[in-house]
């Protein structure tokens, strides 16, 4: 059990290191894509990469398809929604042999001894690298996972067959595997530096301490309070240069307020005053001369209509119309003071004259009806045998 954990940590401590260059990696590319730069691999030393780009795509697209891979290995759920005991003791035994199988095999050796961990620690063989590293299929298991009709019928071993060949390398597999190791192996040695000299640190200290416990109290209770207190008075200085700042940066803002300001007011709304001045004359000119038009059309109208041949009818047309008018003005002026006078005498007047219009309908409808029975009459033979 501690031989497989261990195994797992290396595995894990390798992948985490696979997943940083290639996220460094990444990084380095969207960086140059910012800022325009060209030599991408100028930007490489910064984050601590050491090879080609192929080398980091390529890795990349291996772990991707090695996830993928891992993924159809997985537990398949049953038809009833629920995994069985023996299906799960089945896919935990085919787990196991393909961890063995396909798992980093990079040891660290290290030994009990701090000084001699820190110079051994990160040690791995350029053979197990190489094996590691190249993440391949496993090849004798070519159906774990690939269950007929489960995942689409895909099979690990299909799904690196065609990745594998769809993305050919241009260099040596065993360079880019010595090239990953190399890498990893600095990466991981100066990790383990570093921890090293955490745990240096931690042993010194210790020791300060076991010596610094014999002091007496009140000194340490005085270095404490002048630590606060340098750290009360540094607190204030950053309180006050903040203050500053923000001062500054108001009057800043109050300056650009200010400019954009005069920009609106002596700048576009004096454009736009002259745009409107501009625009006032224009429509002025334009009526004057829509103005000037209709008096032309107006003399071309009373030249066209006062000719020598048509004054003469037009006067005697003039002469009727206004013989007509006065001619009915007096007959409404008539008609007007008889209806007062009939209104002054009687105020039921109107219902008078209409019952009187009806009788002199109903007269009429009357006396036509008579003439036609004396017509018919007239008709008849003289005999009355005929």
């Amino acid at each position: 059990m501690a031989r497989e954990r261990l195994r797992y940590f290396e595995a894990m401590a390798i992948y985490c290191e696979a997943i940083a260059m290639v996220e460094e990696y990444q990084q380095a590319v969207s960086v140059a894509n910012l800022g325009g730069i060209r030599d991408v691999q100028g930007l490489y030393p910064q984050l601590g990469l050491k090879n080609s780009p192929q080398v980091y795509e390529t890795l990349e697209h291996r772990l991707v398809v090695a996830e993928a891979a891992q993924r159809l290995r997985l537990p398949l759920i049953s038809k009833d929604g629920e995994i069985h005991e023996e299906e799960i003791e089945k896919w935990s035994i085919l787990s196991r042999s393909s961890l063995d199988s396909t798992s980093t095999s990079i040891t660290i050796s290290s030994s009990s001894n701090s000084t001699n961990y820190t110079n051994s620690s990160a040690n791995i063989t350029a053979e197990r690298a190489s094996s590691a590293l190249s993440i391949g299929p496993d090849t004798s298991e070519p159906e774990v996972g690939g269950v007929p009709n489960r995942f689409l019928g895909i099979t690990p071993a299909y799904l690196w067959q065609t990745q594998l060949q769809q993305t050919p390398l241009s260099m040596d597999m065993t360079d880019y595997q010595m090239s990953l190791s190399r890498e990893i192996e600095s990466r991981l040695k100066a990790k383990c530096d570093k921890l090293a000299d955490v745990f240096v640190m931690d042993d010194i200290d210790s020791s300060s301490r076991s010596q610094n416990s014999s002091a007496r109290l009140p000194e340490r209770v005085k270095l404490i309070i002048e630590e606060i207190e340098r750290e009360e008075a540094a607190l204030r200085e950053d309180l006050y240069s903040a203050d500053r700042k923000f001062a500054e940066y108001y009057n800043v803002l109050e300056q650009i307020l200010g400019v954009l300001i005069k920009l609106v007011k002596d700048l576009k709304l004096q454009h736009q005053h002259k745009y409107d001045e501009l625009q006032k004359t224009w429509l002025c000119k334009r009526c004057e001369t829509m103005s000037a038009k209709l008096r032309v059309l107006e003399h071309i109208l009373l030249l066209e209509t006062y000719t020598q041949d048509s004054i003469p009818a037009l006067h005697k047309i003039r002469k009727y119309l206004l013989e007509a008018t006065e001619e009915a003005s007096i007959a409404y002026n008539k008609a007007v003071t008889r209806l007062r006078e009939y209104q002054g005498v009687d105020p039921h007047f109107d219902t008078i004259a209409r019952q009187y219009h009806e009788i002199v309908k109903k007269l009429e409808n009357m006396q036509w009806t008579i003439h036609q029975v004396e017509m018919d009459l007239k008709r008849l033979p003289d005999h009355p045998s005929t």
